[in-house]
């Protein structure tokens, strides 16, 4: 006994030595040992509300040697901390970088549907912001903004044209195009400014033309053969003057009042969320602003980074997750939660017939067909829906989804267990199902404990080192007391969930099918897989054909990129959730903690409105 208490204080220093490890070699990364400083700001934006940025000011940057400026912008549902790639490299490259939070996301303050477009969702304010540091050159200040984040961009232009002297040189799409979310076309708007897209071409929003009826006429892929690409090519002057065919990463010059303007079209092959988490579109970048506003320290576009502060914040996930598990165990061997450890060995129930493996595999498929074809309807009918009591649309949507297949697996038990596992020895108090108050009680008190001190690690990341746990779309963060309001709301649904799943995953279906590990990578594989075939087969289709599988509405773009999350978290929780019931004979600890993550997880790494509505693009 005495090994196994040691055995998970190991896992537990080997957990904080991860994270350690993970805050200090990014922190160095992106700071490049500390050559260039990174700043929190808030600011009450022209809106009249709080923007949240980051301000990365390299060495170079002084009052006496004015270093060009860009804003970085995420695309939405997304926070500042997606544009990390293009950040770090810019900065490295000379240029003071201002990385926003648009309205609503991360730690800016949202704004009622009526007034969410204002000031350009942020933009307006970011460039004004960055334009007032003594140590920028306001005649070199560009944006780039990905999806969303781009074409707010583009109302950024629009605002920026009332001005005596306008303030933006330069404007790089990332995913999107001369539009903005609510239909307007700021092609016009452009004038002198050089501007460039990246436009991949198997984009799962943009650059696809479309009829009346809003039937596809062209794809991503036949993007540059297009009226719309060639007149941006041209200047926004009559395509009949366009020398073409238009290539792809090609300048397109034209000397305006003095200076040169340029136009481009990159032409990547990845998908529309991998635009932000790509070595060729960051390279895109880098020779962009090159070229548009000039780097104080000129690197070649392959010279790049990021991927190592990657790689040193995804150990900080490993080390996460590890500590939440592992000290989650350790406490068990303190006197108040001891009583929650199991009195003997927690074994898998055997299963002695065919009828047996039949209910097993039957059900299991039984619910991943539930849960693929559930999704896809919430997506399709809960998508983009807000109330003023839940203004955060995904949490809803996922949370809805979550719900139903919690449901749908209690109603599943209960059939199994009056069909044929109550005549077949299953014991509710064997298993742990029932569970005294007393002992439920004090599972909530640990589970709490457990959120609390694994998300404190989160926040001493952020406030000595600037940095937090990430992987491309994945990403822990620190967030405001708004956001635990927020998401105490949605807390009822996912706890719904993983407390339904864990008892699913443990008392009903750890057995003896597929041996101690291949159990348990079974019920992690059945809470994931319907997530898995939706991916694939709208990517496999989507690169075969050049069209989406499941159709053009927005919600139906977007399903398959949500599961990008959902899918690591619903494997990991089956995991997870056996881990802890096997040293506690008791499905709710692991419920309750996989629940609280979920929750925080998916509402700090959203968007967030402050009235009810229905609010979707028109762009597409």
């Amino acid at each position: 006994m005495k090994q196994k208490k040691n055995c998970a204080r190991i896992w537990l220093c080997v957990a904080l030595v991860l994270c350690l490890i993970s805050m200090v070699g990014s922190s160095l990364i992106q700071t490049g040992n500390h050559s260039i400083r990174i700043k929190k700001m808030y600011w009450e934006s022209p809106a009249g509300a709080l923007l949240s940025a980051d301000l990365w000011i390299p060495a170079n940057a002084t009052a006496e040697n004015k270093a060009p400026a860009v804003v970085t912008v995420e695309g939405w549902y997304n926070n500042k901390e997606m544009q990390d790639a293009y950040t770090l490299e810019l900065a490295r490259r000379g240029y003071v970088v201002l990385t926003l939070d648009l309205h609503g996301h991360g730690n800016s303050e949202a704004l009622p549907q009526d007034r969410l477009y204002d000031g350009a969702v942020g933009v307006d304010g970011a460039v004004q912001m960055v334009a007032s540091l003594p140590y920028v050159d306001t005649a070199r200040i560009g944006v780039t903004g990905h999806s969303s984040g781009g074409t707010a961009a583009n109302m950024a232009v629009a605002l920026d044209n009332e001005r005596e002297t306008p303030l933006i040189a330069c404007v790089l799409q990332q995913a999107g195009d001369w539009q903005d979310d609510t239909g307007g076309d700021h092609s016009g708007d452009y004038g002198t400014r050089s501007v460039g897209i990246i436009a991949s071409e198997y984009d799962d929003f943009y650059f696809g033309t479309y009829d009346d009826a809003g039937n596809m006429l062209t794809t991503p892929k036949q993007f540059l053969e297009t009226e719309g690409a060639q007149k941006f090519l041209n200047f926004n002057e009559d395509v009949s003057t366009f020398e073409g065919p238009a290539e792809g990463g090609k300048y397109y010059t034209r000397d305006c009042d003095g200076k040169t303007a340029l136009r481009v079209i990159y032409r990547p092959t990845c998908i529309h969320p991998a635009v932000t988490f790509s070595s060729e579109c960051v390279g895109y970048a880098i020779d962009f602003f090159e070229q548009t506003l000039g780097a104080p320290n000129a690197l070649p576009a392959q010279d790049q980074i990021w991927p190592v502060k990657v790689a040193f914040t995804a150990l900080g996930l490993v080390g996460f997750f590890l500590f939440m598990v592992g000290f989650a165990i350790c406490l068990l061997d303190t006197e108040y939660f001891s009583a929650l450890k199991a009195q003997d060995k927690v074994l898998a129930a055997p299963v002695k017939d065919g009828a047996g493996k039949l209910w097993f595999f039957g059900l299991m498929i039984v619910s991943m067909l539930f849960s693929g074809f559930s999704y896809i309807y919430c997506m399709r009918h809960v998508y983009s829906n807000t109330t003023k009591f839940f203004p955060q649309t995904a949490s809803l949507t996922i949370g809805v989804w979550s719900l139903a297949c919690g449901v749908f697996a209690l109603i599943l038990m209960v059939v199994y267990y009056f069909a044929y596992g109550r005549s077949h020895g299953f014991s509710a108090s064997a298993t742990g199902l029932c569970l005294p108050l007393k002992k439920l009680w004090r599972t909530i008190v640990l589970a709490i404990l457990v959120i609390v001190c694994s998300y404190g690690i989160v926040f001493f990341a952020d406030y000595f080192f600037q940095t937090d746990f990430r992987i491309w779309v994945f990403g822990i963060k620190v967030f405001g007391s708004d956001k635990v309001l927020i998401a105490l709301r949605y807390l009822p649904f996912f706890l719904a969930f993983y407390v339904i799943n864990s008892i699913s995953v443990n008392c009903f279906n750890y057995n003896t099918i597929g041996g101690e590990v291949g159990n348990t990578l079974l019920e992690a594989l059945a809470n994931s897989f319907a997530c898995m075939v939706i991916v694939a087969v709208q990517y496999g289709y989507f690169y075969a054909t050049s069209r989406q599988f499941f159709g053009l509405t927005e919600g139906e773009r977007i399903l398959p990129i949500w599961l990008f999350t959902v899918i690591p978290i619903l494997f990991g929780a089956a995991v997870i959730s056996r881990i802890l019931y096997k040293k506690t004979r008791n499905p709710y600890l692991a419920g309750f903690i996989n629940a609280m993550f979920v929750t925080l997880f998916t509402c700090t790494n959203t968007f967030t409105t402050l009235s009810a509505g229905t609010l979707i693009a028109t762009t597409f």
